[in-house]
């Protein structure tokens, strides 16, 4: 019985041995330091836009433009991957728009805010749905996030960088 036991102790102690580096590594214990240093740099954080509760948390700071001229009276901003995590939120329920640059601004301002009334109308949305305003040209996006935020909008970010 006891060298049954201890055959048996021996086993296992080889078989843990051999599964505990493939077991670390799957769980990313394994890996040397320098890798898993490499995957948590890899690795950002990204604050949300709204609260649990829906509400517009503070714009990080690394979101507001360098250019005067291109913020918004609101101060609501994104950075891409801020807004890309919330259209994966909510899907139809964010209002995505890129104010198209061209030679006439007032006229592609109206044409973006004409698309993001008719997805609000098309999906039922409330006036706090967030609008996520995107362009080439900061100052002519923020234009179309003050007119939104004047027409009754209450969470227009500008997606900034």
């Amino acid at each position: 019985m006891n060298r049954t036991l201890n055959r048996k102790t021996h086993a296992l102690a080889a078989l843990s041995s051999a599964l505990l580096p493939a077991l670390l590594a799957a769980c990313g214990g394994g890996a040397e330091p320098e890798v898993r240093a490499q995957a948590l740099v890899a690795t950002s954080v990204v604050a949300p836009l709204l609260d649990d509760e829906g509400r517009v948390q503070l714009s990080d700071s690394a979101a507001v433009p360098a250019d005067p001229g291109a913020r918004t009276r609101s101060a609501r901003y994104a950075t891409p991957a801020q807004a890309a995590q919330l259209e994966a939120a909510l899907g139809a329920r964010a209002i995505p728009v890129t104010v198209e640059a061209g030679p006439d601004g007032s006229t592609a301002v109206e044409v973006a805010a004409g698309i993001v009334f008719g997805l609000q109308a098309a999906h039922d949305l409330p006036s706090d749905a967030p609008v996520l305003v995107r362009g080439a040209e900061l100052r002519l996006a923020a234009t179309l996030a003050n007119r939104l935020d004047d027409a009754g909008l209450s969470h227009v970010f500008l997606v900034s960088r």
